[in-house]
């Protein structure tokens, strides 16, 4: 059954173990939101730390301002996650600690759906750094299964690369960002294209 926020419906996606912390997870399309992506020193929420915060808000489909910060956990950037995200120690020397940047991030985002591929990653992170964080969340990576399930990965790259987009600098979270937009808004013209209206397109799920 489909539910009706902000005058737009989605597809309710209940996950296995319900966290009370965070906010529901749907599919959809709406118009406003927020993307949202974060780079940190790890995969665990209880002992890694956000070492970027990145946001892009959308209106009316289009993106009309960005958020970004570095931050300096207070410890050295594990020599992997340099790797991948080319983020050093140096870079972060003078940045301001992560929740002194999370007030001003959390402003941004406000109320707003917010949409990022494996976005949960990100929400429990939030989440972990400020006792919940309620924002109803959209999951490209969800999305793009539900379209195409017969691929072999679903990852920001393999999307990035379906849709013919760009990803400047992946693993940078604001052009990650950029990126997961840029596809969203494809995914919904797909899903017009094959099924004529978002609605019949929820319908199908399961």
């Amino acid at each position: 059954m489909l539910i009706t926020e902000k005058g737009c419906s989605f597809f309710p996606c209940p996950t296995k173990k319900k966290n009370d912390l965070l906010g529901d997870s749907v599919i959809g399309f709406p118009k406003d939101y927020t993307v949202v992506d974060l780079e940190t020193t790890g995969l665990n929420p209880a002992t890694d730390l956000i070492i970027e915060f990145a946001a892009v808000k959308v209106r009316n489909g289009d993106v009309v301002d960005t958020f970004q910060s570095l931050c300096d956990p207070g410890f050295p950037i594990p020599p992997a996650i340099e790797a991948i995200t080319g983020i050093t120690s140096e870079m972060v020397r003078f940045s301001p600690n992560p929740r002194s940047v999370l007030p001003d991030f959390l402003g941004f985002v406000y109320d707003d759906f917010v949409i990022g591929h494996n976005v949960l990653f990100d929400v429990r992170f939030i989440a972990a750094s400020n006792g919940d964080f309620k924002n109803t969340y959209i999951d490209t990576m969800k999305i793009f299964r539900k379209l195409h399930p017969n691929l072999l990965h679903h990852r920001l790259s393999d999307m990035v690369d379906f849709y013919a987009k760009k990803n400047e600098s992946a693993h940078r979270a604001l052009s990650d960002c950029l990126a997961t937009q840029s596809c969203f808004k494809a995914m919904h013209e797909e899903v017009i294209m094959l099924h004529q209206s978002e609605e019949a397109f929820l319908r199908t799920l399961k």
